[in-house]
């Protein structure tokens, strides 16, 4: 049992006493009275928390009274305005623990007065004052219209009509003093202002207190990151620039219109600087899954791409790592350092990150690029040597001066999105082989060879995982239907579609049993299903159209919702896709939005159109794009138009 009621009552509202964390003190500071009278005071607390001795027997080692012993231990246990117990501090001799409480009514203004602890009085006996002053000075004022940050000024006429609520006389503190309180007033709003650091930093603007809220707070977690890929940090950009979109009407008019802002998500090594992938999104917002693909891009050997615009070309080492670096192909990093977004932390995409590549994440504040400076600054850097000085800029701001009717722009040289595509291909590669300044004048692929000639080799995904359905699949669960009684043979439903196999078909004893199925989000033609015992059943494809034509999981799903909101209609025997794209085509007119949703089907298509279904013998038929409204990709004309227009030429990319 401990020594006195005190500790226990100490327990009970605070946990156990637990001297190893209590604030020590340097006793090389004090004096060799107070040193003296200090360690005895520290030897008797330390014995009396032992609960070894009685403190009559304390008190004859150490030769501090017992009832001294008494008060110590209550000074030690008291609480200091951090929250934490004053602890070995309160053993320092003449150590004021509490304000003075002393009483200063009747005084007249002209008397000389010590008024030290008159205001931490007032606090006192009046809380109301007290929850005045912080509700004005941290603006928490329900009743306030007025949300604006209130001045000192205003907070202190609010304080003395505070005090004038409570009927504090004339003769009183603080209207017995000269200032009346002021310079009292304003030096406890500094304390305030230390004490709550970051919500009085407020009063400084949304983002001072967003950075006092989120930085600062530990140690630099970027000290000594110097092996490559053992950290990487990712993020989204949207560009500062507007690119276009060509396609047919239905009446076979040709139109060019303008896009929505694109996303630029990308992927960066922090020990050396290089961008190890990008990924352009062209969602409103972007998804998990483009996310996954920008992991994936930066995990499987870069392949080159063959650009079309006058003047591209790579440099000699290719400008990406696994380009020019051997070891790192299929490298896997070990800490994801990423903005805490829903598309970032969604299960699907931490399940991936953990259980496929075997990192930790490390989600930081939502809106703190200062968690994630490395990306940050390059963001800038290629907004400032690249999108900006593109005719279709759209500048840092409105108020940009290169900021010049940027659709206008975009429709005129007809910029779209396979520039896009080149521009920050090379952009990208052409940084990776620039010195800069933060690395020793390094390039960023540089540094990389030069690291991994010192034998800090990145650890690299083991060839089992290596399959882009490990990568980027997803697992569901769906259960086998059907019936015996009405001849209809089993089947499984997945995102609006009937799955069947010939051997299926002929498994009724499965009706009824939940299979798991894996699945390729690029690709959904095909899943591939286990028994409940984990056991592989075969692969499965979706029935009518949705097994013929190549398209992803998010273009399902959206056209899946159109469907449902009756924007669309279509049977079995039509074509969905084909469906899809008249819709957009038709509110392309009008809407970004259907512009880009048009873009990534363009894009989906000419991906995929030369495809094969996945390990089936099912003929994939030629899909014509110029079927569904598509125009013919003339890039020969347009690219002349632009060399023409000396937009490239003029701006060394």
């Amino acid at each position: 049992m401990p020594n006195n009621k005190v500790i226990e009552k100490k327990q009970i509202e605070f946990g156990p006493v637990d001297i190893a964390n209590w604030k020590t003190v340097n006793i090389d500071k004090l004096s060799d009275e107070k040193k003296e009278k200090y360690i005895k005071r520290k030897e008797a607390i330390d014995l009396y928390l032992k609960d070894k001795n009685k403190v009559e027997e304390i008190s004859k080692i150490t030769g501090v009274y017992k009832e001294e012993i008494t008060r110590l231990v209550k000074r030690c246990l008291q609480i200091d305005e951090e929250g934490e117990m004053w602890g070995y501090r309160a053993l320092l001799p003449y150590k004021r623990l509490k304000s003075y409480d002393k009483k200063y009514e009747g005084l007249k203004s002209d008397e000389t007065v010590n008024f030290t602890g008159a205001f931490s009085l007032l606090l006192k006996r009046y809380p109301k004052i007290k929850e005045k002053i912080h509700d004005s000075y941290l603006n928490k004022e329900k009743d306030s219209i007025d949300k604006t940050i209130i001045s000192i000024k205003y907070i202190y006429k609010k304080f003395l009509a505070a005090c004038h609520e409570e009927n504090i006389s004339e003769n009183d503190y603080p209207f017995n003093t000269k200032d009346k309180g002021r310079r009292t007033l304003y030096s406890y709003l500094k304390d305030l202002e230390n004490k709550l650091y970051s919500q009085s930093s407020k009063r400084y603007g949304k983002d001072v207190q967003r950075y006092a809220n989120s930085t600062g707070k530990g140690t630099n977690s970027n000290l000594e990151i110097l092996r490559p890929y053992e950290r990487v940090q990712f993020d989204g950009h949207r560009i500062d620039a507007i690119f276009s979109l060509t396609f047919k009407t239905l009446e076979g008019d040709e139109i060019t219109s303008v896009l929505e802002r694109i996303w630029l998500l990308v992927i960066i090594d922090v020990a050396t600087r290089a961008v190890l992938s990008y990924h352009i999104s062209l969602n409103q917002e972007f998804t998990a899954y483009d996310v996954l693909l920008c992991i994936k891009k930066a995990i499987v050997p870069k392949e080159k791409i063959e650009f079309t615009i006058p003047g591209f070309k790579y440099s000699e080492g290719g400008g990406f790592a696994s380009l020019r670096i051997p070891e790192t192909q299929w490298a896997s990093w070990n800490e994801l350092l990423y903005d805490n977004a829903k598309a970032n932390l969604s299960k699907y995409v931490r399940d991936k990150l953990t259980r496929v590549i075997g990192c930790s994440v490390n989600a930081g504040p939502v809106q703190m690029p200062e968690r994630r400076g490395i990306i940050e600054r390059f963001f800038r850097t290629l907004e400032e040597n690249g999108f900006h000085r593109l005719p279709s800029t759209t500048g840092s701001n409105i108020k940009d001066p290169r900021r010049n009717k940027p659709e206008e722009k975009a429709i005129k040289y007809n910029i779209s999105i396979d520039h896009l595509e080149e521009i920050t291909e090379l952009l990208i590669a052409n940084y990776n082989e620039t010195p800069h300044d933060g690395i020793s004048g390094f390039t960023p692929l540089e540094l990389m060879q030069q690291r991994i000639d010192r034998g800090l080799i990145p650890s690299q995904m083991v060839k089992e995982k290596q399959d882009e359905l490990l990568l980027l699949s997803i697992n569901v669960q769906r259960t086998v239907r059907g019936s015996v009684k009405s001849g209809k043979r089993p089947f499984i439903n997945f995102e609006g579609a009937q799955y069947r196999s010939e051997v299926l078909s002929r498994s009724p004893s499965l009706i009824g049993t939940k299979l798991d199925l894996l699945v390729n989000p690029t690709d959904i033609r095909v899943v591939k299903a286990f028994l409940p015992d984990g056991a592989e059943f075969g692969f499965l494809t979706a029935v009518g159209k949705w097994g013929v034509i190549p398209h992803t999981l998010q273009l399902r799903k959206e056209i899946n919702k159109a469907k449902s909101k009756k924007l669309i209609h279509f049977t079995e025997s039509d074509d969905p896709i084909e469906t899809y794209n008249k819709h957009l085509l038709l509110t392309a007119k009008q809407k970004k939005s259907s512009r880009n949703k048009l873009a990534k089907l363009q894009d989906n298509i000419k991906n995929y159109k030369n495809d094969t279904a996945v390990e089936t013998e099912m003929p994939i038929n030629s899909f014509s794009t110029t079927k569904i409204g598509f125009v013919d990709d003339n890039k020969t004309n347009r690219l002349q138009h632009l060399k023409d227009s000396k937009i490239f030429k003029t701006y060394n990319f």
